[in-house]
């Protein structure tokens, strides 16, 4: 299985190229390098040799070394790549680039792939877990290269702002998965069974209609904990949230005193969801860069 990426990017090839090809500018982009170096040419005509670094935290480092060929503004760039580092994974591999003139820009993709180290042991890990990273990571960068040309958004902001919305969704989806789970099905609490019997809404028995609201939230948290149509999902949770709790207090008005619950239980939810439903089409998402 090879990896690949694409996007459709408004704006002129030379502006791509540039922001692809110069490791200064690459470098800001791509989560998969932290440093890229081009070598010096013994002969204008050979291939441009870099060194190129990964730093994957708590001071640890990959290094590999590689070379391309590509003429400056033109249609596509070849690459190989390969590592004697222990730390890498990968081996050795070969990919390329392409630049094609379309409609509404230039479309950039990339094909590669890659042979890795550690016999039967490496290939299960890469198969498992480092490949399907490595797409998501070189999608992601794509879509982040989009945003920075066409909006004008730093990659270093777009991470950020990334990460505020990732925390935002993290932290919705867990509240819906400890609603639904938590009083609801695994310890049942007494003041839920009451609020579920007043308000008429009854499926069998209030016990039966609590499990089946808890099932719901635990499958609504989890489905918006991966992000699946995150901003739709976002919208939906917010206005049942507030459906939720206008049903509560006409149920029972004191439970806005209860400082539990009420204002100070249905706030933090509501801005989660509207911080994911305004910074959503704005930050980098792997599915915008998938290869069509």
């Amino acid at each position: 299985m090879k990896l690949t990426a694409e996007t459709t990017i408004r704006t002129d090839r030379e502006t791509v190229w540039r922001k692809s090809q110069e490791p200064e500018q690459h470098v800001l982009w791509d989560l998969r390098f932290t440093e890229i170096e081009y070598l010096p040419k013994d002969q204008p005509e050979e291939p441009q040799r870099f060194r190129y670094t990964t730093r994957i935290g708590f001071g640890v480092s990959i290094e590999g070394w590689g070379e391309s060929v590509g003429e400056a503004g033109g249609q596509a760039s070849a690459l190989q790549f390969s590592s004697d580092d222990p730390k890498s994974l990968i081996k050795a591999g070969t990919g390329s680039w392409t630049y094609k003139p379309v409609q509404d820009g230039l479309q950039l993709s990339t094909v590669y792939d890659y042979k890795v180290r550690y016999g039967i042991l490496g290939w299960l890990i890469d198969r498992l877990a480092f490949r399907p990273l490595m797409i998501w990571a070189t999608r992601w960068s794509f879509d982040r290269l989009r945003i920075w040309i066409e909006r004008g958004i730093h990659p270093a902001l777009s991470f950020r702002i990334w990460l505020v919305k990732v925390l935002a969704r993290v932290a919705l989806a867990l509240v819906w998965i400890h609603e639904g789970l938590i009083p609801k099905i695994l310890f049942v609490r007494p003041s839920e069974l009451d609020l579920v019997a007043q308000s008429g809404l009854v499926l069998s028995s209030p016990q039966t209609t609590l499990a089946l609201l808890g099932v719901f939230e635990a499958i609504v948290g989890t489905w918006f904990l991966f992000g699946r149509a995150e901003r739709l999902a976002a919208l939906g949770m917010s206005l049942a949230a507030v459906a939720l709790a206008i049903l509560v207090v006409a149920v029972n008005p004191s439970a806005w005193t209860d400082p539990f619950g009420g204002i100070s239980k249905s706030l933090g939810p509501l801005a989660c969801g509207a911080t994911v439903w305004f910074l959503s089409p704005v930050v980098p998402h792997a599915h915008k860069g998938k290869k069509r």
